[in-house]
């Protein structure tokens, strides 16, 4: 063999063994990667579930006593972990009530998306949607609980926060009541927006009171029902509604034909 020959074969051999050299190195560096993201994975995992886990404990304190005065020490103790680590996961009991106030507000979200797609009419849609947050809203509930926590903590702020976590819910109401408008169930004139805030801030409170009503207080169904005949029929007769359209705020529904207006709604449940 020539010098040359020699000399390229001992090229093309070092070539090779740099190229193998640098794949293999490729490849740990991939494996490396894989096996890193895989534990952050896994450990993303295992830190959701124990979250969830300190929120359905601190969920069921609350509903078993009515309100939201347990002890982070009795949460810890129903999860069988120390305190210490229930602490990495909520820096104090305010923390994690307004993760359950949140999450309780995504479920609330997520029904309320569920029984306005399966409507077939804006009115139904309504009177779902109304079933569902009266139904969630109610006395006792998780929901009604951490949000009661959350108005005493806001302050002077209620109200903000109290629209920054129903913002989505005035939403889907907006939508629906823009829907009625192409139905002929709601006017053109009505600004959806600012009927949407006013249902839903009703709406709540309404769940939220009703208990006090007694036993004739109506529920399921029934509450939604009165809810939305309330809102679209409202409470005053022509008389009142007369009054108000000489008075300059009145929708003029006294001077329209009685078939015109939103239909009464039983409030057979």
């Amino acid at each position: 063999m020539s010098l040359l020959d020699e000399k390229m074969t001992s090229e093309l051999a070092n070539s090779l063994k740099k190229a193998s050299g640098a794949a293999r190195t490729s490849l740990e560096e991939t494996v490396t990667r894989q096996t890193t993201r895989l534990r952050s994975s896994t450990k993303t995992r295992k830190s959701a579930a124990t979250r969830e886990r300190i929120m359905a404990a601190a969920t069921s304190l609350m509903v078993e006593r009515g309100n939201t005065d347990f002890q982070m020490s009795e949460v810890s103790s129903r999860c069988k972990m120390s305190k210490g680590a229930l602490y990495y996961y909520f820096a104090d009991k305010d923390a994690l009530v307004e993760a359950i106030f949140d999450r309780s507000i995504d479920e609330l979200v997520d029904s309320v998306e569920g029984a306005v797609a399966g409507a077939s009419s804006a009115l139904e849609a309504l009177v779902s949607l109304t079933r569902e947050l009266t139904c969630r809203m109610s006395v006792g509930s998780p929901l009604a609980l951490a949000m009661t926590r959350e108005v005493i903590d806001a302050n002077n702020n209620v109200l903000p926060s109290m629209e920054t976590h129903f913002a989505r819910i005035i939403s889907i109401i907006s939508a629906q009541l823009d829907r009625a408008k192409g139905e002929g169930m709601v006017r053109e004139g009505v600004n959806s927006r600012l009927g949407a805030v006013t249902i839903s801030g009703a709406f709540i409170f309404a769940a939220l009171e009703v208990a006090s009503l007694g036993e004739d207080a109506p529920t399921g169904d029934k509450l939604a029902r009165s809810l939305i005949d309330i809102a679209l029929n409202g409470m005053g007769t022509e008389a009142a509604h007369t009054a108000l359209a000489a008075a300059g705020c009145g929708s003029s529904l006294a001077a329209q034909e009685p078939e015109k207006t939103a239909p009464q709604l039983s409030e057979q449940g």
